[in-house]
């Protein structure tokens, strides 16, 4: 098991060698099993820990666990307190979205002022099954099916093609100490839930439940990919750049099939809801709708899009 794991994670790795990484460590197995392994292969890295103080004295006790490895390990650690609750409220988003927020907004300001080339996390091949349940209980496109990208910009996920079950076995090998999480347990989330109950139900049904997604997973992010290709040919194709402004004919929008698909895909980057273009193709020329930072208006048969100053 150690060698597979480490010899997936040196495949993932590889071509960053030469890099300066920020890992986020909260101190439970996963994310200490990822810092091991940094350690052993001597990349170069630093930590970052987010107490979200949700915990009480179970937060800043995980806190002080990393606070303590990173010392002996003389790793260099940025720690951050958050005031998740007040956050959350404030905004009126859940815990796990604000949490969230919180802790990807300081990693992206901690890579910039440290110089890091990428923020890495600890997300594996479970996470990624139940972010899969997830999306597809709520309803969601090949984005969201293909669920935790392993690499995005500035962030690398080395485990992801990795089991919960592999990285347990690997810390207990290696003797790796962690924390537990006791939310982990708790059933009131849905992720939780779907952890605890879902998850298992399959494994117990088809032992290679985990293989066969991984192939599964693969298999979506291929067909993405050619997805991606065909899209920006298109944009390439009938998007006009003219000025701060795009320009597209009505008419070339309208011979698209399927169009939900299309529509969906060409403008999802502008945050634009696919009904609301399609309304527009039959409203008075004038119309506009707008997104967080985008305006699109309807002139004779064009849709313009200009961004929101």
């Amino acid at each position: 098991v150690s060698k597979e794991l480490e010899q997936l994670f040196l495949s993932e790795t590889s071509l960053y060698k030469d890099c300066k990484f920020l890992l986020a460590v909260s101190g439970g197995v996963d994310s200490m099993v990822l810092a091991n392994l940094f350690i052993s292969n001597k990349l170069n890295f630093s930590i970052a820990h987010c107490n979200f103080q949700l915990r009480g004295k179970e937060s800043d006790n995980d806190e002080i666990f990393i606070s303590k490895w990173c010392s002996e390990n003389n790793i260099e650690l940025f720690v951050k307190k958050f005031t998740t609750e007040d956050y959350c409220n404030n905004n009126k988003i859940t815990i796990q979205m604000g949490a969230r927020k919180l802790r990807y907004e300081w990693f992206e300001d901690l890579i910039k002022k440290e110089k890091h080339d990428f923020i890495v996390t600890a997300h594996h091949l479970d996470d990624q099954l139940e972010t899969f349940i997830i999306n597809s209980i709520r309803g969601t496109g090949i984005d969201g099916l293909v669920g935790i990208p392993d690499n995005t910009n500035k962030i690398i996920r080395p485990l992801l093609m990795i089991s919960k079950e592999q990285i347990i076995k690997f810390s207990k090998v290696n003797k790796i100490n962690y924390r537990e999480d006791s939310s982990n347990d708790k059933e009131d989330y849905l992720r939780n839930k779907i952890r605890h109950s879902v998850v298992p139900y399959l494994k117990s049904d088809d032992k290679n439940v985990l293989l066969k997604f991984k192939t599964t997973i693969e298999n979506l992010n291929s067909t993405k990919l050619f997805i991606e290709k065909v899209i920006s040919n298109l944009k390439d194709r009938i998007f006009i750049h003219e000025e701060n402004t795009i320009i597209t004919n009505i008419d070339l929008l309208k011979d698209l099939n399927p169009i939900e698909f299309y529509i969906h895909e060409l403008y999802k980057d502008f945050e634009f809801n696919y009904k609301e273009i399609l309304k527009l193709f039959e409203s008075d020329s004038g119309k506009h709708i707008s997104s967080p930072n985008y305006k699109m208006t309807k002139q004779k048969n064009n849709l313009i899009i200009t961004k929101i100053k």
